[in-house]
């Protein structure tokens, strides 16, 4: 790895621990969303609910994020919503249940048109930011029939219903003298509504000591099962699968993170070739070559043409025999067989043949035959 390569790696593993250090150390944002979900813990979740549900409920609470139509062997049923939607077919569910002797808890900002008009009943609704404002004096009186009293702050607790019929209903607490928790029998069962949701959320459990307020709503449920169902606030909810489960764990994501930059890191640095420089070998010399060579210039400065020719003709047979795998014959099938392999015509190789066997003849041998057995050698090569 190069110099520069190095301080360019440095630079980014540093810059990534910094991060990671600022997102561990820097404080985290509140989240002011209204999810009314068992599982957070921000201002307007239902953790401290569902962990304190002994506490809240004589019986046992049952989370779910099922429609009123999907439930079934109800007992009890609590419902936490901004905007309770109940129409069409929950809407019936709901009716069927309240016969059979369900009682049924809704707490909602505000309520479908289907359940206003059905049951003749309005709320105020009053528009309001949940945010830091929440934490100034509390200013919004709740009071109960059993004459205690709870305060909130007004931007927590402002809701109230509007009620055609009064004698129809019954009231169990008070936004000063409007009411804020009513109930209607249907059948065997109980319709209980209350217009001040955030109550129940783990600001308004905490906020005092007004969980004992939350409390008493709920006692007006029967000592039973009770099933709460997020549905109508967080919908189906999100799909739980192992992958998304890492990223909700702080600890989990960032060892995924982690991980993730490791194999990054490790790309960037094997994507430069490692390989050292293939050093170039040259062939060794072939020393066969280069003895013919040095004794054929000896022989013919000392004009012995003879034993240069035996010199020659005894390294071109060895040298045919070694690279065509031929046995030398003086054949006209050899002949055929050597220029099939050299791709020398025939008549060379006949006339090249005649003349090593005359020159082995001959007692002496002068340099022009010299020279033209050499010429007709070098045709093989």
């Amino acid at each position: 790895m190069r110099r520069g390569e190095k301080k360019f790696l440095i630079i980014l593993i540093l810059l990534f621990v910094v991060y990671v250090a600022t997102s561990f150390l820097a404080p985290k944002p509140v989240d002011w969303r209204v999810t009314f979900g068992v599982k957070d813990k921000n201002p307007f979740g239902a953790y401290i609910l569902n962990e304190r549900s002994q506490d809240l409920f004589d019986g046992s609470l049952e989370v779910s994020n099922s429609t009123i139509s999907e439930m079934s062997d109800l007992e009890n049923l609590l419902i936490l919503s901004d905007f309770a939607e109940i129409t069409g077919a929950d809407y019936r569910s709901l009716m069927r249940w309240l016969d059979s002797g369900v009682h049924v808890f809704i707490a909602a900002n505000e309520f479908s048109s289907v359940l206003k008009d059905s049951l003749s009943f309005n709320n105020s609704v009053s528009f309001h930011n949940l945010n830091q404002s929440i934490f100034e004096a509390a200013t919004s009186p709740v009071r109960l029939i059993d004459s205690t009293s709870y305060e909130y702050p007004f931007s927590l607790v402002s809701n109230y219903f509007n009620l055609s019929d009064t004698s129809e209903w019954t009231t169990y607490a008070y936004l000063e003298d409007n009411p804020i928790l009513i109930s209607r029998s249907f059948g065997k069962g109980k319709l209980i509504l209350c217009s001040t949701p955030y109550i129940f959320t783990n600001f308004g459990l905490l906020f005092d000591e007004n969980y004992q307020c939350a409390a008493k709503m709920l006692s007006k449920l029967p000592e039973s099962r009770t099933h709460f169902t997020q549905f109508y606030q967080l919908g189906k909810g999100e799909v739980t699968t192992p992958f998304r489960y890492f990223l909700r764990q702080p600890p989990l994501k960032w060892s995924i993170y982690v991980g993730l930059f490791t194999i990054l890191v490790f790309l960037i640095i094997t994507s430069r070739r490692t390989q050292r420089p293939i050093p170039v070998i040259t062939p060794p010399d072939n020393a066969t070559v280069g003895y013919v060579q040095t004794l054929g210039a000896l022989f013919y400065r000392e004009r012995k043409h003879k034993k240069a020719a035996q010199r020659l003709i005894n390294y071109f047979l060895r040298d045919i025999k070694e690279r065509y795998f031929l046995s030398i014959e003086y054949t006209e099938k050899f002949y055929k067989h050597l220029s099939a392999k050299s791709g020398v015509d025939i008549n060379i190789v006949i006339q090249t043949f005649e003349l090593i066997l005359k020159v082995r003849d001959l007692p002496h041998v002068d340099e022009k035959t010299l020279i033209d057995l050499s010429k007709k050698i070098e045709q093989f090569k």
